[in-house]
């Protein structure tokens, strides 16, 4: 018998009614996307390295290959940078709405108790610069949410470049501005503090000093921006925010919101509003994404206004299989001439299997490893 450290580290094999309830979730995601005219869209596991390196993709690495012509290949860590590549390299006619789902890879911190290898759903919107194209992720995250979900999802809402808008204006050291963002994001108080106290002077100190708290329900993080005297590019994203949280209460009022302004974005490339779907069943964000209006000028002369989404399949796995009543399996044993009868038997009872076991031991032991009521139909047993 082969030792489980064959299994590379982070990865997993999946069987049983794991396996089945993905399945499951992956084909509700595809008839949604399909009932809504996105068209499907694959892209290969392996990509060259180039594709990903203008960009941080988070805590993470990437694993790396050499190709034949000894060029650095790796596995796909990501989906919207291969589409983007895709399109830069066809000349396919913008807009499009495209939908996918596969596996990505990133090598996770040991001990983070992350898996390597994620099933991601998603979809990407190029060619639209309307702000239709967030509302549509938004209202697609509440229709699978209540399609796939147990507990509801509560969005959460934010700005790409909201912490590079406000910093822009205190100082132009660069290096400064990411080391204030990041002590801002990883919630690293103490040290935050400490890097806006050179702002003591300025008028935007007293937001720098609550900017840490600017997390919660709309009215209150709105009411409390009103105190505050702020740059007009960023008071120009304030407002956009508060029409798409006036949207949302008028198009899905059932759909719980919340407002974030002190966390990074899902991802480096985006450029406007991002949106993060998360259920308080479990940790970890299910839907996240936003606009990201200046990725595809990284593979082509001209920049493509987009909006992006992905689904953490995984996830939503762990939560639809931990909500899973518990059955009461049936395992129905019968003789070989009897398999008509046991076919019959199984057709009509659910949660049933029929025993391929050689005898009735051995179907005992089976039924016993299944946590299933064993049927013996070689004693005339049915099932009621």
């Amino acid at each position: 018998m082969l030792k489980n450290n064959l299994l590379p580290l982070g990865t997993r094999d999946e069987f049983g009614s794991r396996a089945s309830e993905k399945q499951h979730i992956i084909s509700v995601i595809h008839e949604v996307f399909n009932n809504r005219g996105f068209s499907k869209i694959s892209t290969p596991l392996l990509e060259k390295q180039a594709v990903f390196e203008p960009y941080k993709l988070g805590n993470y690495q990437m694993y790396r290959l050499l190709d034949q012509e000894g060029d650095t290949i790796v596995l796909r860590p990501d989906m919207t940078l291969p589409i983007a590549r895709f399109l830069s390299a066809t000349n396919i006619s913008l807009p499009q709405k495209f939908s996918y789902v596969g596996n990505i890879f990133r090598i996770s911190r040991r001990l983070s108790g992350s898996y390597n290898e994620l099933t991601q759903a998603g979809i990407e919107l190029v060619g639209y610069s309307s702000i239709k194209a967030e509302y549509e992720c938004l209202v697609l995250i509440n229709q699978l949410s209540s399609q796939l979900l147990e507990e509801p999802v509560e969005i959460e809402l934010g700005i790409a470049d909201f912490a590079k808008s406000v910093l822009s204006t205190l100082t132009s050291d660069d290096e400064l501005q990411d080391e204030i963002a990041d002590a801002l994001y990883n919630k690293q108080v103490p040290k935050y503090e400490e890097l806006i106290e050179q702002f003591k002077e300025k008028s935007e100190y007293k937001f720098l000093l609550n900017w840490p708290r600017l997390f919660g329900k709309p009215d209150v993080i709105f009411k409390q921006l009103e105190g505050y005297k702020l740059p007009d590019e960023v008071e120009t994203r304030i407002s956009e925010l508060k029409n798409v949280v006036a949207w949302i209460k008028q198009t899905i009022p059932e759909q719980t919101v919340s407002i974030d302004l002190s966390s990074r974005a899902p991802q480096k490339y985006y450029t406007g509003l991002t949106f993060k779907g998360f259920s308080k069943a479990g940790a970890g964000y299910l839907f996240s994404g936003g606009r990201y209006d200046k990725l595809l000028a990284n593979f082509q002369d001209v920049s493509e206004s987009a909006v992006g989404m992905g689904i953490d399949i995984d996830l939503i796995t762990d939560l639809a299989v931990g909500s899973m009543p518990k059955v009461n399996k049936k395992l129905i044993y019968f003789e070989d001439s009897q398999w008509e009868k046991a076919e019959s038997e199984l057709s009509k009872t659910p949660n049933a299997t029929l025993s391929l076991s050689d005898n009735l031991k051995d179907a005992k032991e089976e039924a016993e490893k299944m946590n299933a009521e064993l049927v013996d139909m070689t004693e005339g047993e049915t099932i009621d």
